[in-house]
């Protein structure tokens, strides 16, 4: 991950690259890499903006360690069963809301188009991604990375991270 963790490089710059790295290895497929993006003691939520607004703590998936993210890849590979498809994330620019010597708040807008087998291509998710990021020595993680998705609607074959 050094690669995208410069101290030469602006802060939000080093957020974004973290971000389109991030969004890569999904769309790569390389679901093995998503639990090193995160801290030991990094959160993972996937929530709705109706449930953000209402303060309701209620997630559609809530990774509170990245030992359970390591679990969702295990079941990725060996219990999920679906039909095989592929992510591609647009994302906008990172927002810094907060910054503190160690760690910085930032938001960006996303959009996710699902790509089945077959060819067929749809809007997935869009939403956007509420993130508190830890300013280590070795890099960028996310402490915390909530997907906030604009519809109330979920497709509930979510496999792949988001």
């Amino acid at each position: 991950m050094s690669a995208w963790a410069t101290e030469f490089v602006p802060l939000r710059e080093r957020v974004e690259a973290l971000q389109m790295a991030y969004a890569y290895r999904l769309d790569d497929l390389d679901i093995d890499a998503w639990p090193d993006f995160f801290t030991k003691t990094g959160r993972y939520v996937v929530t709705t903006r109706e449930n953000v607004q209402a303060s309701r703590p209620i997630g559609i998936i809530n990774c509170v360690n990245r030992g359970m993210m390591q679990d969702r890849v295990k079941a990725f590979h060996t219990a999920n069963i679906f039909e095989p498809h592929l992510y591609n994330h647009i994302l906008g620019p990172a927002e810094i809301l907060e910054r503190s010597a160690d760690q910085c708040r930032a938001r960006s807008n996303f959009q996710v188009v699902r790509i089945m087998e077959h060819g067929r291509m749809d809007l997935y998710a869009a939403g956007s991604y509420r993130d508190v990021i830890s300013v280590e020595d070795t890099g960028l993680r996310f402490q915390e990375r909530k997907v906030v998705l604009d519809s109330c609607s979920v497709d509930i074959l979510m496999v792949i991270p988001l």
